[in-house]
């Protein structure tokens, strides 16, 4: 047997309609002493992992390309089948098709459907050849199976994929039966993935024999070792001993995502296989030669066994651990790396000063200042974002109306609050408490960008029973919108109530405020969990908070009176048995994150599809973001796959002054990935657990417990679904780090992301370390307010990655023009929902174009080439936008826009500058308003430029009416 893996056939690629009759075949050679025989035998060991191979049909195709249709199953197992089928063509090469398919539903997400077993052998045939019972196909003249392919090499079975069969696992079972478990080396370049039967490689291979393997220098090298139990192994462990350099053991843990070591429980059942992978770090200025260890490999109660370890170190040295060639499988030693985990601040955020005040402390940040009071709770949050939200340095203003206040329903005396500076973009604190039967341990933290979680911890002393009470007083001129638990952007109601509904409601979190100065409550506990979303939030909902919700009586209200909208958040009775504790964990998130930046909005022009680099400056576009699926960045979530090409395309754009951002979001991860394999070995860690099914590669590779991804037909590109949070962000991270330095783009563009703020923050820390210009991010969403993703505004849900992303394209399935109701016809909606402006950032449109009269009084366009917005862009510059200082409508008291339309349905943003005041006017009437521009100085005249596809040029006298279409605006030069 050699590298293909398997005994008795040769394995290859053929050519055939995999959409028609799947992806794997057997040739079988009809001799031509065959050619007048009315049926021939063919044994086929198939060596199957599929669950059920007799209810899968079989298909013949004649040398011919024609189907054979006298063919008869007589037997099917895992093991081998036996069919019988009339030589058509004669003597010749037929294809045995074994697990034809056809794929349902969206071509992007696909289920496969294996075709049954059809009966398609006329019955007289079948009589003749004596197929009716099973000692006929004994008698016939037999056509030797010789070789095995599949449509294509990631299609392929081999060399892992044959299972041994049982006499086989008899064989090796006689041979060691004084083992508990057998060790084989194995080539990395051969991941054994989730196959868990024996593979027939291994089965003909003599255990615990020296594994060879040869490393260059410099190189990060995986070493792959499997392991087939005769008995059950729990809790397995694994080490190299004996060689001079570091290794570990990817497979029994590592670092996780928060830069915390954990260990990983590792079950390998009996008559199972599994493979164990190492990583091995070469120094570079190690010597070359050969160096012996052993791999060493025990379970509670099993002896160790231990595998001799042969690494000969060669004379070549490869950088970055050898990274830049994913076929070493080298980015393995990404999975523990801690880069970017620190706490140092990142651009535009400057490190957090802290003053000691009345027993508590005034912790001090970008536009915003938080008073933590003795028992560690807020007793004062202040903003300075100007009302335009342009800076940060206007006048200060109290969100709070009281203090933060957590009652469990008994006094308690509290201690001094201590506080801990972790780093200069994050302070911590602590305090304790105690009362009857109950110690509350409170802990917190505060980081740069606005981010504030409390954690506060009961324990009870003796049984008891509490009823914990978070109110949160904010001032009611403050809070004027909200958004979250249930509730789509919109004006704050007076009144609401909330209660958890985690299965099918992917809410915890609710913002409320204005577009300068607001809060994003949130509310967990220690077991929280990230769930998926987009698509997937039923395959991992959020885990309800077993302190929030209580006994099931937890809920949030808000209610407002005498100037104070007090949002509350209540577990209901809850019972506690001596020495069980509760986790009562909230987030407050202190929007806006930074200011706005209109002359970068309006001056950078995206090109959101595929094209040469000399046809995007053409268009006049100067950022240019590549999906996956297109020749620079063929394969979804991996890009570096194509980091020759991509690098290339960069170097170009950049030459036209063109910046090139790629499509990466770590949610899914494409079938191409070479250490895929290795991934799917490590349980449900990177892989979230799901259903199953989905596309048959899917099927065929990973077996179940997975959830499928997308599917790119054109590029014949297949995905799965990642955790939301596990070892792989670290890896993502890494990535992200060297398509920025060595690859050269200039960002990201994220599509619905499943990653934490910890993560994001570490992106965006790699990504502005290099390059000689600020890197770009941008942050695109369908409207996850739907049933499939658990009813989450997009803007909530992704509320704490805000603070390092540049611009927003909240995009597919968005409300622009109220026909779903009155949303889209809520300005409210616009602004909280989708403009991204209470958040410090501005974005784009994307369903049906948007409305772009709408969208100007935000700042926003849609976006190129899906919709022609030269013509605004046009403007922009005839204007001279970019240059001028923008002022929205939401902007009020001094620093309100200069014009004024005299109606609360029709607004206006102005922008001031070096063109003069221009101003964009949208309309939210039913019906054609007209209205009379009006400045501090009384009525202006107005000139609207000529402006395709938006409107007409026409000149305005001071005082004349401007009519005003539903739906529609102008874009004015005053005087």
């Amino acid at each position: 047997m050699g590298e293909t893996g398997h005994p008795e056939l040769a394995c290859g690629i053929g050519s055939w309609d995999s959409d028609v009759y799947g992806n794997h075949r057997i040739l079988v050679r009809a001799a031509a002493t065959e050619r007048t025989a009315p049926a021939v035998a063919a044994e086929l060991p198939w060596r199957r992992q599929d669950p059920d191979p007799g209810a899968v049909d079989v298909i013949v195709i004649g040398p011919s390309g024609e189907r054979v249709r006298n063919t008869v199953a007589v037997e099917v197992t895992d093991e081998a089948g036996r069919i019988a089928f009339e030589p058509t063509d004669g003597p010749g090469t037929y294809a045995v098709h074994y697990l034809p398919y056809a794929h349902t539903g969206k071509p992007y997400y696909p289920q496969a459907a294996y075709r049954p077993p059809t009966r398609t052998a006329d019955p007289g045939w079948v009589h003749r050849c004596g197929l009716h019972d099973a000692t006929g196909w004994e008698k016939l003249p037999r056509a030797e199976a010789v070789a095995y392919e599949a449509a294509s090499a990631v299609d392929s079975f081999a060399p892992l994929g044959f299972a041994a069969t049982e006499d086989e696992r008899a064989r090796l079972q006689q041979a060691y039966g004084g083992e508990q478990f057998l060790l084989f080396g194995e080539d990395r370049a051969h991941p054994l993935g989730r196959y868990e039967r024996l593979p027939a490689r291994w089965a003909l291979a003599t255990p615990f024999a020296p594994h060879d393997v040869t490393a260059d220098r410099g190189e990060f090298h995986a070493v792959q070792v499997g392991v087939y139990a005769l008995q059950e192994l729990t809790e397995v462990r694994a080490e190299v001993r004996g060689l001079p350099f570091s290794v570990r053991c990817v497979s029994t843990g590592g670092i996780d995502a928060r830069g915390r070591a954990f260990e990983r429980r590792v079950t390998v059942g009996a008559g199972r296989a599994a493979a164990l992978w190492f990583g091995i770090e070469v120094p570079e200025d190690a010597q070359h030669g050969l160096y012996e260890g052993e791999i060493a490999v025990g379970a509670p109660g099993v002896p160790e066994r231990v595998l001799p370890l042969r690494l000969t170190v060669g004379r070549d040295v490869v950088a970055d651990g050898g990274a830049g060639e994913p076929w070493r499988l080298a980015r393995l030693g990404w999975l523990d790396s801690a880069l970017a985990q620190d706490d140092e601040p990142v651009a535009p955020f400057t490190p957090i000063e802290a003053v000691a005040e009345d027993g508590g402390q005034r912790l001090s940040l970008l536009g915003r200042t938080v008073e933590v009071g003795p028992q560690g709770l807020p007793r004062r949050i202040v903003s300075t974002f100007t009302p335009s939200v342009t800076r940060a340095d206007g006048p200060p203003r109290d969100l709070l109306a009281a203090p933060v206040t957590l009652d469990i329903g008994r006094p308690l005396e509290h201690g001094p609050l201590s506080l801990d500076r972790l780093g200069p973009a994050r302070v911590g604190w602590s305090a304790r408490a105690a009362g009857r039967d109950v110690v509350l341990r409170t802990e917190g933290e505060l980081e740069a960008d606005g981010f504030l979680v409390v954690r506060a911890t009961v324990e009870a002393t003796a049984d008891t029973e509490l009823d914990v009470r978070l109110d949160v007083p904010v001032r009611e001129e403050v809070a004027r919108y909200a958004m979250g638990l249930g509730l789509t952007g919109r004006a704050c109601p007076a009144a609401y109530d909330w209660s958890w509904d985690t299965p099918t409601r992917n809410q915890d979190a609710f913002w409320l405020g204005d577009p300068a100065a607001g809060l994003q409550l949130s509310l967990r506990d220690e077991h929280y969990a990230r769930p998926l979303n987009t698509n997937y939030y039923r395959e991992k909902p959020l885990r309800t908070p077993r302190s929030w919700a209580g006994d099931g009586a937890g809920g949030v209200r808000l209610r407002t009176s005498e100037g104070v909208r007090g949002l509350c958040a209540f577990s209901g009775p809850l019972a506690l048995r001596a020495g069980e504790s509760r986790c009562f964990e909230f987030r407050l998130l202190l929007t806006p994150f930074k200011p706005l930046e209109p002359a970068r909005q309006l001056s950078e022009r995206y090109f959101h599809a595929y094209a040469s680099p000399t046809e995007i400056a053409e268009y006049g576009a100067n950022v240019a973001n590549l999906h996956h699926a297109t020749p620079p960045n063929p394969y979804i979530n991996d890009p570096l796959l194509g980091a020759d090409a991509l690098h290339s395309y960069t170097e170009e754009a950049h030459r036209l002054g063109i910046q090139v951002k790629v499509y990466d979001t770590v949610r899914e991860l494409t079938r191409h990935t070479p250490e895929l394999p290795v991934l799917a070995s490590l349980g449900d860690e990177i892989f979230a657990p799901g259903p199953g099914g989905g596309h048959a590669w899917l099927r065929e590779h990973l077996g179940g417990d997975y959830v499928p991804g997308w599917v790119a037909p054109d590029v014949g590109d297949v995905a799965v679904v990642t955790s939301g949070d596990s070892r792989w962000h670290n890896s993502y991270v890494s990535g992200i780090e060297r398509l920025r330095r060595v690859v050269g783009v200039d960002g990201l563009y994220l599509d619905d992301v499943a990653y934490d703020r910890t993560t994001m923050k570490r992106v965006r820390k790699v990504l502005a370390a290099s390059g000689d210009r600020p890197p770009l991010v941008d942050l695109h969403s369908c409207n996850q307010f739907r049933e499939p993703d658990g009813f989450a505004s997009s803007a909530n849900l992704y509320a704490e990655l805000l603070p390092y992303v540049d611009r927003l394209w909240l995009g597919e399935l968005f409300d622009y023009d109220g026909a779903d109701g009155d949303a889209g016809g809520d300005p409210a909606y616009w602004l909280v929902e989708i403009s991204g402006i209470p958040f410090g950032l501005m974005g784009e449109m994307l369903e049906g174009g948007g409305n772009p009269w709408r969208g100007l009084v935000f700042g926003m366009t849609a976006r190129a080439p899906m919709t022609d917005v030269r013509p605004l862009w046009r403007a922009f510059d005839q204007l001279r936008l970019p240059e001028a200082e923008m002022t929205g409508w939401w902007a009020t008291g001094t620093d309100a826009p200069a014009v004024r339309t005299g109606r609360d349905d029709v607004l206006a943003t102005t922008w001031e500058g070096p063109g003069g005041t221009v101003a964009a006017l949208a309309s939210w009437a039913g019906e054609p308003v007209d209205v009379v521009l009006d400045t501090a100085s009384g009525p202006v005249a107005a000139y609207a430029p000529a402006i395709e596809g938006f409107q007409p040029e026409r000149r305005f006298t001071a005082g004349e009416a401007l009519r005003v279409e539903p739906g529609r605006g102008w874009l004015v030069r005053l005087g």
